[in-house]
């Protein structure tokens, strides 16, 4: 009887999980969030179920995707978008998986390169099958050009009088390319320390291990040399692919030193304030990276660099060794 019973509150979860977890898919602006609900059915259920699950509901988003499409799946044109619509669900659901295969992994640089890597795979084929047909490729530059000027070109005609919105475009365009995999990264990373903040919510040292954490020394170089490739990238003739790939590696790497500037914010309002959580913290940071004009720029721009200053300084002051959690 009591395993029965087990077995019906694991399914109810499971289906409330999977509906918070495809409303939050269906928000926009929460999209990248729509696995947490997902990772956190794992705590009372196991991990294998909590993959299952998000097997089930990435294979349900595919579905749906493709009745949306409807008959244009059928041409290259259609293929594409439905291609580009299921890469970000697609990469985070094998982050999801990826990061509940990994707990036993101790070093988080690590553990992030690893969960990240399957959007890295996954966008090889995208990519080829857009980019080996010329005309493919200029079909879809061309239809989400259209899409952002349609959007954006009154509001801009109004701002900037005689605004070329064919340069405009393409500067969106380009931007958005060269922020996709720190978008995803930021994601992927909110969605994991969720989880890990509710599995590890009754452990007294979770809070100071946050506290603790920091990257090996030597982890700045990769910083470094992304951001000093960066400006030679400036001065010197390349490919618009390779400036967009690299674009992407020097942002990763300044969402990796974000984790540990946040570190450092959160154990200097620990110091004063013991009862705050490091999940609060967290909350009050995106709200205010998302919704405060001006002070969020202040915010996504002084975390990082706290991050990189942690490495030279002892920014937390806190009085003890760290021992090394990365």
């Amino acid at each position: 009887m009591q395993q029965g019973n087990r077995k019906g509150r694991s399914l109810i979860e499971g289906v409330l999980m999977f509906f918070i977890s495809y409303v939050l898919f269906n928000l926009d602006l929460f999209t990248i969030f729509y696995v947490t609900p997902l990772l956190l059915y794992s705590i009372n259920n196991g991990k294998r179920k909590a993959e299952l699950l998000i097997a089930i509901d990435m294979l349900f988003i595919v579905v749906t995707d493709i009745l949306m499409i409807d008959g244009s799946i059928s041409t290259k044109l259609g293929f594409a978008f439905l291609l580009i619509d299921l890469y970000i669900p697609l990469s985070l659901s094998a982050a999801g998986i990826v990061w509940l295969r990994t707990g036993g992994e101790r070093r988080l640089l690590r553990r992030l390169l690893m969960v990240l890597l399957p959007s890295i795979i996954l966008i090889v084929p995208c990519a080829l099958f857009i980019l080996s047909d010329r005309a493919l490729s200029d079909a879809v530059y061309n239809a989400y050009g259209d899409a952002f000027a349609a959007v954006l070109g009154p509001m801009m005609g109004v701002l900037i009088p005689g605004i070329d919105m064919k340069v405009f475009t393409d500067l969106i365009l380009t931007t958005v390319m060269s922020l996709l995999f720190p978008v995803l990264l930021c994601g992927i990373c909110a969605t994991c320390f969720t989880y890990e903040s509710a599995l590890h919510s009754r452990e007294s040292d979770w809070e100071e291990s946050v506290m603790r954490f920091s990257y090996p020394q030597d982890a700045i170089w990769g910083f470094i040399a992304s951001w000093a490739l960066v400006l030679i990238l400036r001065f010197v003739s390349a490919p618009l692919l390779l400036e967009i790939a690299v674009m992407n590696v020097a942002f990763v790497w300044t969402v990796f030193y974000a984790i540990q500037g946040f570190t450092v914010v959160f154990a200097r309002i620990r110091r004063r304030h013991r009862t705050v959580k490091s999940m609060t913290v967290l909350i009050v940071v995106v709200a205010i990276s998302l919704l405060i004009p001006g002070i969020n720029f202040i915010v996504l721009l002084g975390i990082p660099l706290l991050g990189v200053l942690e490495t030279f300084f002892d920014l937390k002051k806190i009085g003890v060794g760290y021992e090394d959690h990365s």
